[in-house]
C-alpha cells in the first residue's frame, strides 16, 4: 500500500514537473516570437512616424526671419535664398553649404549666411554682409565697392554718396584693394571729408591721385604717400583763405583753385610751399615725439 503511495506521488511530481517545463517553454517560444516580431514592428513603427512628420506642417517652413542683413535688403537675400514658406526643411537641412555659396556667388555683398531652426520649422538666417566703402561709377549706375576689393554685381539705387567717396579710375582690382586698405586707415574724420579718390597717373608719376575733398579742396598726392601725408591735411587745411589745390607729390605746395589754369601763380606757389613744408615738418615732429613718449 505504501508503495502504491509513493509510486503515485512520484507519479504526481513528475507530472507537475513536465507541465511546469510545458508553460516555461511555451513562455519562451513566446518571447522569442515577440522579440523576432520586434525586430519588423520597431522600424515599421519608427517609418510610420516619419512618414506622418513627413506629410505633416511640421516638416514645412514655417516662417523666415532675416537679420544682421545691414545695407542689404531684406527681400534680396529671400529672393537669393530661393526659399518659401510651405517649403520642406529638408530644403535647408543638408544644403547650407550649397546654399552659401550659391547666394555669395550671386551677390558681392554677403560673405556669409547662418541658418538655424528654432521651434521646429521657424528657419532664422543671419547675414555677415561685407563692409561697404564706397562708390565705383558705371556709366550712370553706381555701385557699392566693399572691403575686400570687389565691386559689387548689383547697381546701388539710392548711392549715400553724403558719407561714402566714390573711388574712380581703378582699373585693377590689386591696385583698388591696396587703396581700400590706405584709406580705411585714415582719421575717420578725414575719411568723411573725401568726396572722390581719382587714380590719375602720369609718366612721372605712376600712382598719382587726385583726391576731392567735401570742403572744396583738391589733393595731388602720390599713393604709396597717401597714409604718411593725408594725415596732415588738417594742419595743411586751416592755413588756406581759399579752395585750393593742395600738391603733396614732392614736397608741398597749394594755390587757389581759380588760378589752376592760369600761368602767372609763381609767387603765390613758392610762399605757399614754404609754409606747408614748415606745417609738414612740424607735424612730423610732433608725431615723432609722441611716438618716442609712448615708447
Amino acid at each position: 500500500m505504501k508503495s502504491k503511495l509513493f509510486s503515485s506521488k512520484k507519479s504526481s511530481n513528475r507530472a507537475s514537473r513536465i507541465s511546469d517545463d510545458f508553460v516555461e517553454l511555451h513562455k519562451q517560444k513566446i518571447k522569442n516570437k515577440m522579440k523576432s516580431s520586434s525586430y519588423i514592428i520597431i522600424p515599421l513603427v519608427v517609418l510610420l512616424l516619419i512618414l506622418i512628420y513627413l506629410v505633416s506642417p511640421m516638416s514645412r517652413i514655417s516662417s523666415i526671419s532675416i537679420n544682421g542683413n545691414g545695407y542689404i535688403s531684406q527681400s534680396d537675400i529671400k529672393r537669393e535664398l530661393q526659399l518659401d514658406e510651405g517649403d520642406s526643411i529638408f530644403k535647408v537641412i543638408g544644403h547650407k553649404n550649397k546654399i552659401n555659396q550659391r547666394v555669395i556667388n550671386d551677390d558681392h555683398r554677403v560673405k556669409s549666411l547662418d541658418f538655424k531652426f528654432t521651434g521646429f520649422n521657424h528657419l532664422s538666417v543671419a547675414v555677415s554682409p561685407y563692409k561697404e566703402i564706397g562708390y565705383e561709377t558705371r556709366g550712370n549706375k553706381q555701385y557699392l565697392i566693399l572691403e575686400n576689393g570687389k565691386v559689387t554685381n548689383i547697381a546701388v539705387k539710392n548711392p549715400n554718396d553724403s558719407k561714402m567717396p566714390y573711388i574712380v579710375k581703378f582699373n585693377n582690382q590689386s591696385l583698388l584693394k591696396s587703396m581700400i586698405e590706405k584709406y580705411v586707415k585714415l582719421p575717420k574724420d578725414i575719411r568723411d571729408n573725401i568726396r572722390v579718390i581719382s587714380y590719375s597717373p602720369t609718366k612721372v608719376y605712376p600712382d598719382e591721385l587726385h583726391v576731392y575733398m567735401r570742403d572744396g579742396n583738391r589733393v595731388i598726392i602720390l599713393m604709396h604717400d597717401f597714409n604718411d601725408k593725408m594725415s596732415f591735411y588738417r594742419s595743411i587745411a586751416t592755413q588756406l583763405k581759399t579752395k585750393s589745390v593742395i600738391n603733396l607729390e614732392v614736397g608741398a605746395y597749394s594755390f587757389p583753385i581759380n588760378d589752376e589754369k592760369k600761368s602767372s601763380n609763381t609767387t603765390t606757389k613758392a610762399s605757399t610751399k614754404t609754409k606747408l613744408k614748415e606745417t609738414l615738418n612740424k607735424d612730423a615732429k610732433k608725431t615723432t615725439t609722441t611716438t618716442k613718449k609712448r615708447n
